[in-house]
């Protein structure tokens, strides 16, 4: 019997990582995962009943995963977006927060306060809890696998690739589904070079012609505003975000603009169609956790290679053992 791989996905949104798992082969595995969004849970176990779920990031130890393969995650990213304030890695007072140690402080001091984390931190600080995770875990697993995604912004991305040790992997979703989407990934797992699909919007879509969306940002007090329509001149769709009609649309044959629908936007990101159809789940909800996701093909390229990693990783813990 084949051991079982052991994985920690923190920020699991839709699990879009056991979705990935599988479509590399990997279904040996057990997960525990790191939610607090009632929506994502309620997709993730209508899929995976056997997900361990364990709520709030901030209240995990360290210590309980030390015996684990991989961890995986997709910090959020809405305060580090070119489409939100840009306010990135920070309190909500905007003092940035660049080491582990000065995160500990800070979340020390909020516990204190009894008022919500996001009243504290802009959210994307809680990319620190994936941070004191992994170094907590690699006390009794120095060379545990993980995998981090973000948004690609220099100045956040060198904030990171100091913290976490290792430089990012740059990826377009473009090169494995029919959608923009530039994201940093940073990881310990072997790569190779990834191959473009050469996927296009009307293989999706029949009529599409080409992604269109509002561009820009303005704001009065905060209050966002769009400023200017878009049209792609690559047969691609723009990045999708949780708010679909901003840029989660494209031009048909009879050139009008159209916005996606769940199904179209699930296979932008290379889910299966209607994962997120859900008893009891809005559309407009969905469209967030689409949104929100990982591309899955994406995951799938680095998941490929995990087999081989965990085996030379298992084989190193041997050959380590005293005797």
């Amino acid at each position: 019997m084949k051991k079982l791989f052991k994985v920690l996905s923190l920020y699991d949104g839709i699990s879009c990582i056991q979705v990935a798992l599988h479509r590399a082969g990997i279904t040996n595995y057990v997960i525990y995962v790191a939610e607090i969004n009632s929506w994502s849970i309620k997709v993730t176990q209508l899929h995976y009943p056997k997900t361990v779920q364990l709520g709030d990031i901030t209240n995990l130890n360290p210590y309980d995963f030390r015996d684990f393969d991989l961890i995986v995650g997709g910090s959020p990213c809405q305060s580090m977006s070119r489409m939100g304030k840009g306010r990135g890695i920070t309190t909500k007072t905007g003092d940035v927060i660049s080491t582990l140690k000065q995160y500990k402080r800070l979340k020390a001091e909020w516990r204190k306060t009894g008022i919500s984390y996001e009243e504290f931190f802009n959210t994307s600080a809680l990319y620190w809890e994936f941070v004191r995770i992994l170094r907590g875990v690699q006390k009794y697993n120095p060379g545990v696998l993980f995998l981090l995604e973000n948004v690609a912004n220099k100045l956040w991305e060198n904030l990171i690739t100091m913290s976490i040790g290792v430089k990012p992997i740059n990826i377009n979703s473009n090169l494995v589904s029919a959608q923009n989407r530039e994201r940093n990934y940073w990881t310990n797992i072997p790569c190779s070079p990834i191959t473009d699909k050469h996927i296009y919007l009307n293989q999706i879509i029949r009529g599409a012609i080409a992604g269109a969306g509002w561009r820009g940002r303005k704001y009065k007090g905060d209050i966002f505003y769009t400023q200017y329509r878009t049209v792609r001149k690559d047969r691609k769709a723009n990045c999708l975000v949780t708010s679909i009609y901003m840029t989660g649309r494209y031009v048909s044959r009879d050139g009008r603009d159209r916005v996606f629908t769940p199904e179209q936007a699930e296979a932008l990101q290379t889910l299966p169609i209607g994962y997120t159809n859900v008893p009891g789940i809005p559309k407009t909800r969905r469209y967030e956790l689409i949104g929100n996701a990982w591309t899955v093909d994406v995951l799938v390229y680095f998941l490929e290679n995990l087999p081989k990693a965990l085996k030379r990783l298992r084989k190193h813990k041997r050959s380590s053992v005293k005797v």
